[in-house]
């Protein structure tokens, strides 16, 4: 049985005395250490807790880190992998998070990614260890479980970002933004508009909570912050069923959670389907919360979605729902930023009764494209045809396919047609993808399109993905094919080819359009490449980072929804 430390219980009494309001002292109203904010040069630890994160993430999560002025130094054990899922053994796991704890330059840590092996770490992290070295740890999924750790032993969290998802994203994405400002001492107030199944109130208590399923296995540990008075409580999940769902909510209620709960805020259900007779995951929530005559917030943007608002775990705030929206407020130093939550997160769905009455064959529109649509054949990265490509057709949006008109005659007076590899993709072909994704001995194609990837990574590495935003009917993949030479313009590189070479700064910044050699890429393919992105971009399109020929349409009309409609001719009346 673990005996408290003597530094432990010295702290712990440290807790209890009043001092004045300081960076470096208590949040006002809370008994908990409020770790420092952040100073330009401060070093920033990328460590991985949970499942393996690969060193080239690191690496791109740190260019961000470098943007905010922080200067990111990275576990000596990232990149270790141990019984194919984890990030190294759970002794690695600690060394590094013992190295961040420890070392008094590094100022806070972000998890690298989620997944799961933060629970094996809670019975050898010891409390006083937390206590004795407050500094942020920043992540959340799997990260919960060392945000109530910490909250545990008398210190506050950020529920954010991790920093697979920094290393994807720009450093004027909403969340990053939010983060790095909140890291600097720019605490974010939140006003959410109104929702259905809110429930009016006032509250204020201490904010915990995170990751629904990897919240209940902490009850009853060291570790269980829920054991505490006037909680307000934040919960999220993803890929979990509703009866799971119910399960966690009885758990939490029997042990007398909801109890000590003085509010409730509910993020993000990410691809947890209603059944059971309900119509949403809010409203078997609510029906657990309402008897307790508390307020409720729902479809605040954290968790498992693209927008993921960061949260001071351990910070007491004040939630405020009203008939026409809520409020959100930390009682935290530092300059306020009021951040409005108005249309973030969107419900995304996959609509099976949506038509294709919006769309387009991209050749009634488009009459010069030339179509090589691979997944209706056999040569793409799967080896077969992809469910729902019923034809060897291309169809889009008709905003996005007039905009690609646009481009067509654009690049016509320059002597080259457009090539189409892919436009529109039904979400049953994107679920064929992910069913191939999860078989990790289907190797048939790898020499031809990932010959140095890991196929399980490739979910980790974002080529597959449960969404795409093919599916949304706006997003094309093509070329240019040279009218003079009669073949394809090099690009220095293949369609679907998984790997750094296919991505648009390799080879040169494609913002300036200027060419850094590399050895791999000639400054005729990078120029190629910028010929086709240049193009697309002045006519509407938005480039993405990974791949040199995938474009999606600005104001693409149908931003959350995922049609399934299969790929064949439209006929006049469809």
């Amino acid at each position: 049985m673990y005996r408290p430390s003597t530094l432990y219980i010295i702290a712990l009494c440290f807790l209890m005395v009043p001092v004045a309001m300081g960076q470096d002292t208590f949040a006002e109203e809370s008994h908990l250490v409020m770790p420092a904010y952040l100073k330009p040069g401060d070093q920033v630890a990328l460590i991985a807790p949970s499942f393996y994160s690969s060193p080239e993430t690191a690496q791109k999560a740190s260019r961000m880190l470098v943007e905010w002025g922080f200067k990111p130094v990275i576990g000596p054990n990232v990149g270790k992998q141990n019984r194919e899922k984890y990030a190294g053994t759970v002794e690695e796991r600690l060394a590094d998070l013992r190295w961040a704890l420890y070392n008094p330059d590094i100022k806070a840590m972000i998890c690298l990614r989620g997944g799961y092996g933060t629970l094996q770490l809670v019975d050898l992290l010891q409390p006083d260890e937390l206590a004795a070295n407050p500094k942020w740890i920043i992540g959340f999924s799997d990260a919960t479980t060392l945000l109530n750790m910490e909250v545990s032993a008398g210190v506050m969290g950020i529920h954010a970002l991790m920093g697979c998802n920094l290393a994807a994203r720009s450093s004027r994405d909403l969340s990053c933004a939010l983060l790095c400002d909140l890291l600097k001492g720019k605490v974010p107030r939140y006003e959410m508009p109104n929702h259905e199944l809110n429930i009016p109130g006032h509250a204020v208590g201490t904010l915990l909570g995170g990751n629904l399923c990897t919240l209940t296995p902490l009850l009853g540990t060291w570790a269980d912050a829920l054991a505490k008075e006037d909680i307000i409580l934040f919960i999220e999940d993803v890929d979990e069923s509703m009866h799971n769902i119910d399960r966690q909510m009885n758990i939490l209620k029997t042990k007398g959670v909801l109890s000590r709960c003085r509010g409730i805020i509910l993020g993000g259900f990410s691809d947890c389907n209603a059944n059971l007779g309900y119509e949403s995951m809010e409203e078997l929530l609510r029906e657990y919360i309402e008897p307790y005559n508390i307020p409720l917030v729902c479809g605040f943007p954290a968790g498992h979605e693209k927008v993921n608002l960061p949260l001071v775990i351990g910070s007491t705030v004040t939630l405020d729902v009203r008939p026409d929206g809520a409020s959100l407020s930390f009682n935290l130093p530092g300059a306020q930023r009021e951040v409005r939550t108005t249309g973030l997160n969107r419900p995304e769905k996959v609509n099976p009764e949506a038509d294709a009455s919006q769309f387009v064959n991209i050749t009634d529109v488009v009459p010069d494209a030339i179509l090589e649509i691979r997944y209706f054949g056999t040569y793409n990265f799967v080896g077969t045809r992809i469910d729902g490509y019923n034809q060897p057709t291309a169809l889009l949006t008709r905003q996005a396919a007039d905009s690609l008109r646009a481009v067509s005659d654009d690049v016509m007076r320059m002597g080259y047609r457009l090539k189409i590899y892919d436009a529109y993709r039904p979400q049953m072909a994107v679920d064929h993808f992910v069913r191939w994704a999860s078989k990790v001995s289907d190797t048939l194609m790898r020499r031809y399109f990932y010959p140095k990837e890991d196929k399980r990574l490739l979910f980790d590495k974002g080529y597959v993905a449960k969404r795409s935003g093919h599916t949304r009917g706006s997003t094309v993949d093509l070329t240019l094919f040279d009218m003079a030479a009669e073949k394809e313009l090099d690009m220095g590189g293949t369609f679907d080819w998984f790997g750094v070479e296919s991505h648009p700064s390799f080879g040169g910044n494609p913002v300036t359009g200027q060419y850094n050699p590399n050895g791999k890429i000639t400054a005729e393919q990078f120029h190629n490449r910028m010929i086709l992105r240049e193009a697309m971009m002045r006519h509407g399109f938005r480039p993405i980072s990974t791949e040199w020929w995938h474009f999606t349409l600005q104001n693409e009309p149908f931003p959350n929804t995922y049609f399934e409609f299969p790929v064949e001719e439209l006929k006049a009346g469809d």
